[in-house]
C-alpha cells in the first residue's frame, strides 16, 4: 500500500496472463469505480508518430502496417527476447505513467465522483508502478488453469515464455493488499470485488485473499 493516500482511493489491479483481471476490472466498474486498462493506453500510444518512429528505427518496417504498429508482429519479437521487451517497456512506460496520472486527475474532477479509481496494469510490479496507487489488488490463478484459458490464443511455448517474463506469483501475492485466487467462479469474484471496494471506501487496509470455487468461468479472456 502506498503511504501517500489520494482523495479518491487509487487501486492498481494486476495479475498474470489469463488470470481473469479483465473480468475483475469489469466488476469494479459495476461497483462504482472509474476504470481504465494500461493495455488500452499502450494501444493508443502505438498511434503516436514519435512512438512509431522509435519502433521502426529499431525493428524496421516488419513491425508496421502502413502508418500503424503491427502489435502481433511486435509481440512476436519482444516476447521471445527479454532484452527487447525491456527496451519496449523503457520506451512506453513513461508515457503510460503520464497518461495514467492525467486520466486519474480528470476523474478527481468528474461529477459524480467515482468511489475508487482503478487502473489495470499487467506488469504493475515489474515496472515499479505500484507506488502510484494506494492499494494493489492481485488476481491470481494456477498456471495450468491460465494455460487452459489461453489455449486458443497462445501455444504452450508462447505461454511459457510470457510466464517466465513475469514476477513469480508468490512474490506478487506477498506485495499485494488484496488477493483473489481465481479458479473460475464468477459469483465468488464479484462478491470479493464488492467486499474489497466497500473496505477501501471505509478506509480499511489489506484484505484476506478471496478463494474462488473451482470451475470454469471468470477470466477466460487473455488478460
Amino acid at each position: 500500500m502506498n503511504s501517500t493516500a489520494h482523495r479518491i482511493p487509487r487501486l492498481g489491479l494486476t495479475g498474470g496472463i489469463g488470470s481473469g483481471k479483465s473480468t475483475a476490472l469489469a466488476y469494479l466498474h459495476e461497483c462504482g469505480a472509474a476504470v481504465i486498462s494500461s493495455d488500452d493506453i499502450v494501444h493508443r500510444l502505438y498511434d503516436r508518430p514519435a512512438i512509431i518512429a522509435a519502433i521502426q528505427a529499431r525493428y524496421g518496417h516488419k513491425v508496421t502496417t502502413g502508418a500503424h504498429v503491427n502489435r502481433q508482429a511486435l509481440a512476436g519479437i519482444v516476447f521471445r527476447d527479454p532484452d527487447e521487451l525491456q527496451w519496449l517497456e523503457r520506451l512506453l512506460h513513461p508515457h503510460v505513467h503520464a497518461a495514467v496520472e492525467e486520466w486519474a486527475a480528470a476523474q478527481q474532477k468528474s461529477r459524480p465522483r467515482p468511489a475508487v479509481i482503478v487502473v489495470e496494469v499487467p506488469l504493475l510490479f515489474e515496472t515499479g508502478m505500484e507506488t502510484v496507487f494506494d492499494f494493489v489488488m492481485l488476481v491470481t490463478a494456477p498456471a495450468e488453469v491460465r494455460r487452459r484459458r489461453l489455449t486458443a490464443k497462445l501455444t504452450d511455448g508462447e505461454f511459457e515464455r510470457r510466464l517466465a517474463q513475469q514476477m513469480p506469483e508468490d512474490e506478487k501475492i506477498a506485495r499485494s493488499d488484496f488477493v483473489f485466487h481465481n479458479t473460475g467462479e464468477r459469483k465468488a469474484l464479484r462478491e470479493f470485488i464488492g467486499q474489497t471496494v466497500t473496505q477501501i471506501i471505509a478506509g480499511g487496509g489489506a484484505a484476506a485473499g478471496g478463494d474462488a470455487a473451482a470451475g470454469g468461468g471468470a477470466g477466460e479472456r487473455e488478460s
